[in-house]
């Protein structure tokens, strides 16, 4: 047999593979393996010295049986496999003995049969070690993942999760891991390592030299393509080569990666990361096979992490509502206070005056005191409708040719009386050139109101505010400094932010809402331009500076708004341009109704008033009125029900009669929506007298003459 032994593993091999026996894809040097050995190993047993010898006798272990049936496992063979191959070899032993015409006697049969029921029985035992081994193998992958599964799931909190996650891959899958997250700095990356004083290294090597998108084995194509991928072994020369330059080189040796896998971190069919697990240190490969447990521990991951993201983000949605409640609530107080404290004032002078104890002196200062309060309470409406416009992005500017250096004199003329009565110093200095400009001047003026009101306020008595404009190639630029309590740095970045202010306790020196600065910016940007706060800290005063573009201009001189810089009459008088002009007031209120009357008529005008649309278009029918007021917000039909009823009156005269809309609705859209219903102007609540009295006369005026019923 020791003769025609390769003709016997040539037809054991033809047999195996002509009965499909083996998986698909063993190849012939794989099916032969230890054939070659076991038949020499039944040679020697069937030796003449030994053929005396009993069957029994013969040896009961074969470990060249036994590596036979390892290596048959691990080729992916099953038990049944591995015993038709025995049965196959001792056909093909027969055949080729009854070929040879030898004489087999029946205890070299009984040997033959004895050596291959070892061989089966080798690798059997074989088969139940590697099952087993793989039994144990599988029990410890599932008694590791649902540790990990415990570990990851047994907190919310993100950056935990994430810590948990490295501890528990290292050293257990790997020697180093790193957990690539979208939209997570380098600086923020978990990276964990066998030995952490390699964890900057590796740090560093992320930092100074990412792994570029279109490389083939980076966690950036994982990320993109959504799949796996594993480097069994790394060829040390092929790393050297492919550094970018030596110290790119001299981070990879100090890091020895011999073989890594890259595993995708998605939920949902989305990806948002990547698992890298390496080995380094310990020379460890990974195999195929490891793709299994680390997919699985990867999607458990993935799971954790997103749910720990999903939570860590309503928790800062969580704190970001309850800092705006907080805010709102905040807010809510100041405006009540800013509110009342006027309404104070207003209360218990006008009481006082009820009593008729005040002498003429003490009168006048309570009109005066009234007055002053209820402006300031008409202000901080006007900031706030302001605001409500930035929010809403409804702000906007008129804009025209303006004398910058006009304006600023016009509300610094405004800001006066309060620099006066605090005793402050208020240094002027404006260009002296031509400061024409291209903006709106009322907003314009708004913008320094705020600004040097700013100032005064947080400047003690005795202090000095300076402001100054000059030219600075092609912007003007206005500086408002002041020697008061300053900003302090945490608080400068913040100080032009809505409702913001340094001090918001109930203990706090300065009045306000903290807006004014907020308009202001808004103001100037709309205007292509831009602000800035400085100051060197608290007690060292504040600095805003802005730049306004002097825009393109019609002209240098002709259509510039300018006003004289005067202080205004301590007691304007009303005029008396409204003898004869017969007007209809509207108003539910009877207060307001009131008042507009006693003041039409003290101007010399004709009035009627009503107090509902029903009976405005009954006094229209029988009487002409040359002016009709009304406000807009009344009980069953509104303002915009009786101009539109007005303008669509079969009668001419009715028809053309002109209307005003006063109202506390201040918005700019509310001022459309009442021009285009009809009404000829809009003012707002509360109006100045002198204002209502020329805006009648104007509209009395442009109407053309006709038939007066």
């Amino acid at each position: 047999m020791l003769d025609h032994r390769d003709a016997i593993v040539r037809r054991f091999v033809a047999q195996v593979q002509r009965g499909a026996l083996s998986p698909p894809g063993v190849t012939r040097s794989l099916l032969v393996d230890h054939i070659p050995i076991f038949l020499d190993e039944i040679v020697e047993e069937l030796t003449p010295e030994r053929t005396v010898r009993p069957s029994q006798d013969a040896g009961d272990d074969s470990p060249t049986a036994r590596q036979h049936g390892a290596q048959r496992w691990s080729l992916g063979y099953d038990l049944e496999g591995v015993v038709r191959e025995y049965g196959v070899l001792r056909h093909v032993i027969v055949e080729v003995a009854k070929e040879m015409e030898a004489t087999v006697t029946l205890d070299e049969v009984d040997v033959l049969s004895k050596c291959l029921n070892v061989g089966v029985a080798e690798a059997a035992a074989e088969y139940a070690r590697h099952r087993d081994g793989e039994l144990n193998s599988e029990r410890a992958s599932l008694a590791f993942l649902a540790e990990a599964g415990q570990l990851l799931t047994s907190s919310l909190d993100y950056t935990s999760t994430l810590a948990r996650l490295t501890r528990l891959l290292v050293p257990r899958l790997a020697d180093w891991c790193a957990v690539h997250l979208e939209g997570a700095s380098i600086d923020e990356m978990p990276i964990a390592h066998v030995d952490p004083a390699k964890i900057p290294l590796l740090r560093e090597l992320y930092r100074r030299f990412p792994v570029p998108s279109d490389s083939p084995d980076g966690h950036p194509r994982v990320i993109r393509m959504g799949e796996p991928l594993i480097v069994t072994h790394v060829d040390p020369d092929s790393v050297a080569t492919s550094a970018q330059n030596d110290e790119h080189r001299a981070l990879l040796r100090q890091i020895q990666s011999c073989s890594w896998m890259v595993l995708p971190l998605r939920v949902q069919e989305t990806t948002f990361g990547a698992l890298v697990l390496a080995y380094s240190d310990s020379q460890r490969h990974y195999a195929e096979s490891d793709l299994v447990l680390a997919g699985e521990l990867a999607r458990r991951a993935a799971v954790a992490i997103d749910n720990a993201r999903l939570y860590d983000l309503s928790q800062k949605e969580r704190s970001r509502v309850e800092a705006a409640t907080r805010a709102k609530d905040e807010f809510v107080a100041m405006v009540s206070h800013e509110l009342r404290t006027p309404l104070n004032a207003i209360l218990g002078w006008s009481r006082l005056l009820r009593s008729g104890s005040l002498n003429l002196a003490k009168r006048e200062h309570a009109v005066e005191v009234i007055e002053r309060n209820a402006r300031a309470q008409n202000q901080l409406v006007a900031d706030l409708l302001d605001i409500s416009r930035i929010i809403s992005g409804k702000m906007r500017v008129t804009l025209s040719q303006v004398d910058l250096a006009n304006t600023v004199e016009m509300a610094l003329e405004g800001i006066r009386p309060a620099v006066e009565a605090k005793r402050i110093t208020l240094k002027v200095d404006l260009e002296a050139g031509d400061t024409v400009m291209r903006g709106d001047g009322e907003r314009l003026q708004q913008v320094v109101w705020n600004l040097v009101t700013n100032a005064v306020k947080f400047t003690p008595k005795g202090g000095t505010v300076s402001v100054v404009l000059r030219r600075v190639e092609s912007d003007f630029e206005l500086v408002v400094e002041d020697s008061g309590e300053g900003i302090s740095p945490a608080f400068l970045p913040q100080v032009f932010d809505s409702f913001r202010q340094s001090d918001t306790t109930t203990a706090r020196v300065h009045g306000g809402l903290g807006i004014g600065l907020s308009i202001a910016k808004h103001l100037v940007e709309l205007h292509g331009g831009v602000i800035d706060a400085r100051s060197a800290g608290l007690g060292h005063g504040a600095t805003f500076v802005v730049r306004l573009p002097v825009g393109a201009l019609v002209s240098a001189s002709l259509g510039v708004k300018t006003v004289t810089a005067t202080k205004p009459s301590e007691s304007p008088s009303l005029p008396h341009a409204l003898h004869g002009v017969r007007v209809l007031v509207v108003d539910d209120e009877p207060d307001a109704r009131e008042m507009l009357g006693v003041l039409l008529e003290m101007c010399g005008a004709e009035v009627q008033t009503v107090a509902s649309v029903a009976e405005a278009i009954a006094a229209l029918e029988p009487f002409h009125r040359d002016v009709m007021v009304s406000d807009i917000g009344m009980p069953d039909a509104d303002g915009h029900t009786l101009i539109r009823a007005v303008r669509t009156s079969p009668s001419e005269v009715i028809k053309a009669i002109p209307a005003i809309a006063l109202t506390a609705y201040a918005r700019s859209d509310d001022r459309t929506r009442a021009l285009v219903a009809g009404f000829n102007v809009h003012l707002t609540k509360p109006v100045e007298p002198d204002l209502l009295v020329r805006t009648i006369t104007d509209l009395v005026a442009s109407r053309p003459s006709g038939p007066r019923g």
